[in-house]
């Protein structure tokens, strides 16, 4: 009888632990390529940008915009009392916004009423520390989002930076090797003095594409150098960088 029931209890753990071992993988690929594509690149870390727009399918009411504020900031393990939280507007024409800087973090909630049939909800997410699980908190944010919304829109970006002007040839090296590494097929190619932007699909970053010179895309890159300060910047995104470089 005892043999039975190890038997049972063994099984049923290994079921719960492939199915966390999947859900994991797909919630955390998105992060952990970026990631994974900064450290080929041998940039330095810099800082994360998540971008994450919701649509609600009606209007919400100041009190439902400011729980779900709570719920995002809850998930993501900020305190509440640092909270800067600014309304414009009443009842059909509400605009809430709560920001939190912090010396790691910044960031940015906003909601929005239009056209009394719809909502928005945009989390903005400025984060320049290295810790470990920030791949689920971030995934946390959309899931909370989602539970209120049919339609959740995330841009991830990861940024680096190096401390001298790179020649023009290590440009192309350092985008070859992540497009290797991304499985990803180039798609368009923007290049000035001191910048150059590619478009890319990737079999590997599945979840959000767009569409751009009628091909799939859902992987940007950016090198940037700063004349300024003597530094060059790489910006890895999926789907596209919508930060201004």
């Amino acid at each position: 009888m005892k043999k039975v029931k190890l038997a049972i209890s063994f099984f049923i753990l290994m079921i719960i632990g492939m199915t966390i071992s999947y859900a994991d993988t797909s919630i955390n690929t998105r992060y952990n390529r970026l990631s994974k594509a900064l450290e080929i690149s041998e940039a330095n870390f810099k800082f994360y940008n998540v971008k994450i727009n919701s649509v609600i399918n009606h209007n919400l009411s100041n009190k439902e915009f400011y729980n779900i504020f709570i719920e995002i900031i809850n998930n993501l393990k900020l305190d509440k009392k640092g909270i800067n939280w600014n309304q414009k507007g009443s009842g059909d024409k509400i605009q809430l916004c709560a920001t939190i800087k912090g010396s790691d973090k910044e960031i940015s909630i906003k909601g929005i009423n239009k056209n009394n049939k719809e909502s928005y909800i945009v989390v903005d997410i400025l984060d320049n520390k290295v810790y470990k699980h920030k791949e689920v908190i971030y995934s946390n944010v959309e899931n909370v989002l989602n539970k209120y919304s049919s339609q959740v829109d995330v841009s991830a970006c990861i940024v680096g930076e190096y401390t001298k002007r790179l020649q023009n040839n290590k440009y192309d090296d350092i985008l070859q090797k992540i497009l290797y590494n991304m499985s990803a097929k180039q798609i368009d190619e923007v290049k000035d003095v001191n910048f150059l932007s590619i478009t890319a699909y990737s079999k590997v970053l599945n979840d959000y594409e767009l569409e751009y010179l009628g091909e799939k895309i859902n992987l940007n890159i950016g090198i940037k150098y700063n004349e300024d300060d003597g530094k060059t910047l790489i910006y890895i995104a999926t789907p596209i960088i919508k930060l201004d470089y």
